[in-house]
């Protein structure tokens, strides 16, 4: 693979990287603040990241943009800041949130069901499909087949998810990684064939948020036995 190309992928990639790896060990390891609990300083925090990314390749950016309107921009805002909300305040409301289970994970803030949680997901969302795309476009526009691209992407895009296996476990590893591998197919064909396709990226990966929250709240809360199999501490 030419230099030239393999120059932004490692670009890309340790932005990446360094912005989530600082997020976790800064932000919610050393001062506790999290999605659910600092979503302003989250979404500003991921914003400037944003920045960087348009900044060092603009090309890409303009691109992934193109055919965005001002329909789409305001259809994608809507769903991020009203609709996703509003699912997460009515699941809360008349289900309940899943306390059980994010009492064994608590770095879950989905499991919340609170609406700071999504607006503080929307800056990180947007971060990493502002990297997914500019990756992408950059093989796209290398001459990369599309089925490299898929492989290349997804293989990334899984890896980049492998942290979690050590830092919240097996279960939301592989619940992670195996979604991750998936939204590296469905991203990666957003954004090449279809029109403004970067919108729908976006919706679709705050999707999944949105959904797994509804999914867990929607889960019966275990017996008190399995609870202390699984917790090693008996619900009161």
């Amino acid at each position: 693979m030419d230099a030239s190309l393999v120059l932004p992928i490692v670009v890309l990639v340790l932005i990446s990287t360094v912005a989530r790896t600082f997020h976790h060990l800064v932000f919610e390891k050393q001062f506790h603040l999290r999605f659910a609990n600092a979503p302003w300083r989250s979404l500003i925090y991921f914003g400037l990241w944003s920045e960087a990314v348009i900044l060092l390749f603009p090309t890409q950016i303009h691109t992934l943009f193109a055919q965005v309107t001002p329909t789409h921009y305001l259809f994608l805002t809507f769903l991020l800041v009203v609709v996703f909300p509003t699912l997460y305040h009515v699941t809360r409301t008349h289900r309940g949130s899943p306390d059980w289970l994010a009492a064994l994970s608590p770095g879950q803030g989905m499991l919340t069901l609170g609406e700071r949680y999504i607006f503080a997901k929307i800056g990180d969302v947007v971060f990493q499909q502002l990297v997914a795309g500019a990756m992408i476009l950059t093989l796209a526009h290398a001459g990369i087949s599309y089925p490299v691209i898929v492989g290349v992407f997804v293989t990334l895009f899984s890896l980049a998810h492998l942290y979690i296996f050590r830092t919240n476990g097996l279960f939301w590893g592989l619940y992670y990684t195996t979604y991750a591998a998936l939204g590296g197919v469905a991203f990666t064909f957003l954004i090449i064939f279809v029109p403004a396709g970067i919108t729908y990226a976006i919706l679709l990966h705050m999707l999944f948020y949105v959904l797994s929250g509804v999914l867990f709240a929607a889960l019966p809360r275990p017996s008190r036995a399995v609870f202390h199999d699984l917790a090693g501490v008996t619900p009161a």
